[in-house]
């Protein structure tokens, strides 16, 4: 079947597609174009074949080709000639798939006829290149085992630095039609993604342009020549072998995939539609809704729950960019609102890298929140898991100058309490409330290996008696002291204030038990710390069970 520019690529509905493609076919040397429509919800692809190999970067890096899945849901592949003969003798099921006779819609007059492939023709390729895939790859993951196995550290992490090399190529052929060999990964991983979205899952990101698993494995060529191996993270051994699996899962996948395409002549696509999701809670769903209308997130976890005979509090983990202690106010004081009170939450939010690179401080705490059973909501199926590291260790930095710190400011407020002029009470309340944010703060530290951003007052303390219920006994003071307000009166003292204390010996008395009460909570936990330090043997298993 031949096709010329005239036709104007009738099963085209998109005009101005049809117009770019014509303009391209009058500057290039373009052999084929085929077309196959997108099933619902999916991508169409179109695949343009040309007859110069210096051609293929040129028209890619068309502007409106790289932003076409965004701007008209629709898959670019361009290839050389040449490149799509060898492909297709090889075995490589793209092009039996994509460039097949039934699917031209343009045919350069020139050009020989483009082979109508149907399974019983193409198995014996299709099984072919298939094993090569197996074979080589189990070559390269004994490689790579043999090295772990000898305590080569450096050795194992360039391994799996070729291994995925090896799957990203494969994945390139098998979803794109051809390599991009001479960019670097990182760049490769992010161009697949337009074709695979599911990459997503497997890598965190660094950056805009990095991804962090692939960058310590890189760090390897930098010790290969220094011999340096402390710069090696041994730790994420687990994440590597589990990343190149997920990868691993994505060919097999994409073999499937075409293989079923091949026998039935359609293009099929896995299903991407989600199960339904199970009935939320009413209130946790409205609160869910209340979160993505103040601001975007990428996951959140429902980590705790607790409620009284007037309020049901959440606690929940929000993973996404921009969740500073503003938006985080907004949302909180908007639930509460909304709700007339009969709804709080308690709220945490970070960026996946920034949990990711801080897994030193925080895994103990994190692994035991990102959980299935706590999920909760995804703005879409590929967000990567964290890469954990194992073994792991709890560690504490700092937690002493933090103590130190807390400590220090309390035993400030208790002698100004002691030496201050008869009726004076200035200050009192602003020692009063800084102490006990460093104490709620440091105190959550030393029992979650969890330090907080400087979240309200009310979230630290709700955050303390997570970690210790027994605490909440302490809550009639609060009562006894400020009514229903001591956590806004704790806020407002660290805002500027210019006024006269309002302070009297009463409250000053209930202000000087509940920091002496705190104290001792935060010396005795801090105390464990230290205790468990000098152990040997300390693992993230004996973190709080029950977190």
């Amino acid at each position: 079947m031949k096709t010329n520019t005239e036709s104007g690529f009738p099963k085209l509905k998109n005009e101005a597609l049809r117009e770019k493609l014509c303009q391209l076919i009058s500057e290039f040397q373009i052999a084929y174009i085929f077309y196959h429509p997108g099933k619902t919800r999916e991508p169409s692809h179109i695949t343009i074949i040309t007859s110069e190999p210096g051609q293929v970067e040129r028209i890619e890096s068309r502007k409106w080709i790289r932003n076409s899945r965004n701007e008209s849901n629709t898959l670019f592949h361009v290839i050389f000639q040449g490149k799509m003969n060898f492909e297709y003798r090889t075995g490589n099921p793209f092009m039996a798939c994509y460039c097949r006779r039934s699917a031209i819609i343009y045919q350069n007059p020139k050009t020989e006829e483009c082979p109508e492939t149907d399974w019983a023709s193409f198995k014996k390729r299709f099984k072919r290149y298939r094993e090569c895939y197996y074979h080589d790859r189990d070559i390269l993951l004994s490689e790579a085992n043999r090295f772990h196995s000898r305590g080569s550290l450096t050795g194992m992490f360039l391994s799996y630095l070729d291994i995925y090399e090896y799957i990203i190529r494969f994945l390139e052929f098998l979803c794109i039609g051809h390599a991009f060999d001479s960019t670097d990964l990182h760049e490769r991983i992010k161009q697949l993604a337009h074709f695979v979205p599911r990459i997503d899952g497997v890598f965190v990101k660094k950056s805009g342009k990095e991804y962090y698993l692939v960058s310590e494995l890189e760090k390897a060529k930098e010790v290969a020549e220094n011999g340096d191996e402390v710069q090696l993270n041994e730790s994420l051994f687990e994440s590597i072998v589990e990343a190149e699996l997920q990868l691993h899962k994505l060919v097999s996948g994409r073999f499937s995939v075409l293989k079923k395409q091949l026998k039935s002549d359609v293009l099929i696509q896995k299903s991407t539609v989600d199960p339904d999701s199970s009935t939320e809670d009413k209130e946790l769903s409205s609160i869910i809704s209340k979160v993505l209308e103040i601001h975007e997130v990428e996951e959140i976890y429902l980590f705790y729950q607790s409620q009284n005979d007037y309020t049901t509090t959440y606690f929940l983990l929000l993973i996404g960019t921009g969740l500073g202690t503003e938006i985080l106010n907004q949302i909180l004081q908007s639930v509460k609102a909304k709700s007339e009170g009969k709804l709080e939450v308690v709220l945490i939010g970070h960026t996946r890298i920034w949990i990711q690179t801080n897994l030193f401080y925080h895994q103990a705490f994190f692994k035991k929140v990102i959980v299935p059973e706590n999920f909760r909501y995804q703005s879409n199926k590929n967000h990567p898991a964290i890469h954990w590291e194992n073994p792991y260790t709890p560690e504490y930095p700092d937690l002493d100058h933090y103590y130190i710190s807390s400590i220090k400011l309390a035993a400030q407020y208790f002698v100004l309490r002691d030496t201050a002029e008869s009726e004076n009470y200035e200050g009192l309340g602003d020692l009063f409330a800084r102490a006990v944010l460093r104490i709620l703060r440091t105190f959550i530290y030393s029992k979650l290996s969890y330090l907080p951003h400087y979240l309200p007052a009310f979230s630290l303390w709700k955050l303390c008696v997570y970690a210790e219920p027994k605490l909440e006994k302490m809550e009639f003071l609060f009562e006894k002291c400020s009514g229903g307000n001591f956590f806004t009166e704790l806020g407002n003292y660290n805002r500027f204030y210019h006024g006269i204390s309002l302070l009297t010996t009463d409250k000053l008395t209930v202000m000087d038990e509940i920091l002496r009460l705190l104290v001792e909570r935060l010396e005795v936990s801090s105390t464990n710390i230290k205790d468990m330090s000098r152990s040997p043997f300390l693992t993230d298993s004996k973190m709080r069970n029950d977190l």
